[in-house]
């Protein structure tokens, strides 16, 4: 489970970036300079689910909800081009709480 919460976030982290880089990239083309700026804000949120989805092993209640945010942040800053990543992202939150806890024995 806890391998599908990294791949899900590696996914949603990259769609993402691509997602920031073209909002940016067409609000700077169009003189638009509050659309290129939460297009750099969601390049940067995604590369940082990227590192979560990995802390999720460790820490799973902190980065599940840490990915619910980020993806929500970037459907609201994005909008539709920030779709696919909305959705991996938001199951990889959502599958980070789901990791079960393993035992340690003495």
């Amino acid at each position: 489970m806890k391998i599908w919460v990294a791949v899900l976030s590696i996914l949603g982290g990259l769609a993402g970036i691509i997602s920031g880089f073209l909002v940016t990239a067409f609000g700077a083309g169009f003189g638009e300079e509050e659309m290129a700026s939460s297009g750099a804000n969601v390049f940067w949120i995604s590369a940082l689910a990227i590192f979560i989805g990995f802390l999720s092993w460790k820490f799973k209640k902190i980065s599940g909800f840490l990915l619910i945010i980020i993806a929500c942040y970037g459907f609201v800053a994005n909008g539709l081009f920030f779709t696919i990543a909305f959705i991996f992202l938001l199951l990889a939150g959502i599958l980070s709480f789901r990791i079960p806890t393993v035992k340690k024995e003495a």
